[in-house]
């Protein structure tokens, strides 16, 4: 999902449009005229219920992901949160703690949080917030491997999936997704471009931690970077045969998602 950029930061866009079905669900809930303690429970605990439901339903449609870096089930910050999950442990919380109400005010409140998931999912179909997605192709570009090769990588799209990951060594969240690109068996093209910084800079982070891919490139005037208009690193890209941009990532990757992108079926 694209995300939405503050200044060189960016922020996922799904927590800030959950946020405001959130403050949605706040104001139709003075329409099931609950005294105020109880309105505070009923809400508070909707929305963890929607949390934890949203997780654990991602978690368990990506269980092999999970099996391979278990403890991202508890990053939270990361993506991974399935709509139709927090929509179920949402009524499911709705239905035990207000089941000694009148069935007029549970039908209620259940329209309420189908009234939310409404608003949440137009959101993220709509994406308001978010500016112009990146180029939908691979540049005519060549930029040089660590060994001193040219390599077009407009040509590197020879079969699916083609992941390509821009990346600094000074970047944590770099260094993440590249050991988990590192550490995930696959056949994908992997092409990562180190963005303006030196042959031995580049060379050495790669060599100490012997991480090694298909094509290791080096871009230091960051000319991709700058095409593809992203001003934070990491940028993670997926292209399919034909070298059209099929999915990206600004920013940390989880395992998840890169096992799904590294899918042939995908």
């Amino acid at each position: 999902m694209p995300p939405i950029m503050l200044g060189h930061v960016p922020l996922p866009s799904a927590p800030l449009y959950a946020a405001v079905a959130a403050l949605a669900l706040l104001a139709l809930g003075a329409l099931l005229r609950l005294s105020r303690t109880r309105r505070r429970q009923w809400l508070s605990g909707t929305l963890v219920a929607a949390l934890i439901g949203a997780r654990l339903m991602y978690i368990a449609l990506h269980a092999e992901a999970y099996r391979v870096a278990p403890l991202e089930a508890i990053t939270l910050w990361q993506s991974g949160y399935h709509p139709l999950g927090a929509l179920l442990g949402a009524v499911a919380w709705t239905l035990w703690r207000l089941r000694d109400l009148p069935a007029r005010q549970v039908r209620l409140a259940t329209g309420a949080l189908m009234a939310c998931s409404a608003i949440w999912w137009g959101l993220n179909v709509w994406q308001p917030l978010v500016g112009d997605a990146p180029p939908p192709r691979l540049p005519n570009l060549t930029l040089n491997a660590l060994d001193g090769t040219p390599t077009p990588i407009e040509t590197l799209a020879s079969g699916p999936p083609l992941i390509v990951v821009l990346w600094r060594s000074d970047c944590r969240a770099c260094r993440r997704t590249l050991a988990r690109l590192n550490d995930i068996q696959h056949d994908a093209t992997v092409v990562t471009v180190n963005e303006g910084q030196t042959l031995l800079q580049a060379a050495r982070y790669l060599d100490a931690r012997n991480i090694s891919f298909i094509h290791d490139l080096r871009d230091p005037q960051q000319r991709l970077q700058a095409y593809f208009d992203m001003p934070a690193l990491p940028l993670t890209l997926r292209f399919d045969i034909h070298g059209r941009l099929r999915d990206y990532q600004a920013g940390e990757i989880s395992t998840a998602r890169l096992m799904r992108w590294l899918s042939p079926t995908t």
